[in-house]
């Protein structure tokens, strides 16, 4: 008897670890990254889930995409010491996410492909009082000394020029109008691929080309591409709401929740046909 509680005590030790350590993910729908986890997942619900084609959800290529719902009360936490001077925790009222981390990577100096289809749900509704929605982010890493900069790239649903479009931006490594995927309305209810095709360079000798459904949009030649002095990052999907603090200070309970739909996560090298020339 006391061989068994002894045994069953080490199980549920064990299996309280796992449970703690329970934002690690893996979803069939991410190919090339090493890690997966989530995002700020402490005191959090997380509404990140593999949904599939036969239960009739949206689905870019397979049997499953990964599903992204984000309400305004989904402001967690990292877990463990802070180890930059940014805040650890998400705070209610300016800031809900639900993203997944797909581990760190060393950019400086390499060429890489990184991929991956969105759907915007056909009841997705822009945010506004100044919030913005960004879905997708390359991070820097904070490791190299100076490097405190948000991001390297990312593709972001804000007001531009009076309408919501889906975007990309760089301002933290170069600095220019944004690239336009597509007006948020005319997105809705239906997949776009984007690729993007990266020369990581902290000087102006990078390249950062963009795809939409295999069409060339953006083709930004001798550009700096890493953010000042940061030599890696690291890639984060799904919904990541920042600036939401009018509604906090006005109506609370009319920020709604957003969906997104993303398959087809992949990261790589280019084959040598791909390669810049």
């Amino acid at each position: 008897m006391k061989n068994f509680l002894g045994l069953l005590l080490i199980f549920l030790f064990y299996s309280s670890q796992c449970f703690s350590d329970g934002h690690k993910v893996k979803f069939k729908d991410i190919k090339g990254f090493k890690k997966q986890f989530i995002s700020m997942s402490e005191k959090k619900i997380n509404r990140i889930k593999e949904v599939k084609r036969s239960d009739g959800f949206p689905v870019y290529e397979g049997k499953t995409s990964i599903e992204f719902t984000v309400n305004r009360e989904d402001a967690g936490c990292g877990k463990g010491k802070a180890k930059t001077t940014q805040i650890q925790c998400d705070g209610k009222g300016n800031r809900s996410r639900q993203e997944i981390h797909l581990g760190e990577m060393k950019l400086k100096n390499k060429e890489y492909i990184y991929e991956y289809a969105v759907y915007f749900d056909k009841d997705y509704e822009s945010l506004e009082k100044g919030a913005v929605v960004i879905i997708g982010q390359m991070h820097t890493d904070n490791k190299a000394k100076g490097c405190h900069s948000c991001c390297h790239f990312w593709a972001q649903d804000t007001k531009y020029k009076g309408e919501h479009y889906y975007s990309w931006a760089s301002k933290a490594a170069y600095s220019s109008d944004p690239v336009i995927i597509g007006k948020i309305e005319n997105l809705k209810g239906k997949w776009t691929h984007l690729k993007f095709h990266v020369l990581w360079k902290l000087d102006e000798t990078g390249r950062f080309k963009i795809y939409k459904d295999n069409k060339v949009i953006a083709d930004l030649k001798n550009i700096k591409t890493l953010a000042d002095t940061c030599t890696g990052g690291y890639l984060k999907m799904g919904i990541y709401r920042h600036r939401t603090i009018g509604y906090w200070n006005s109506d609370w309970e009319s920020l709604q929740d957003q969906r997104v739909y993303l398959d087809s996560i992949i990261f790589r090298k280019p084959k040598k046909s791909e390669k810049f020339k």
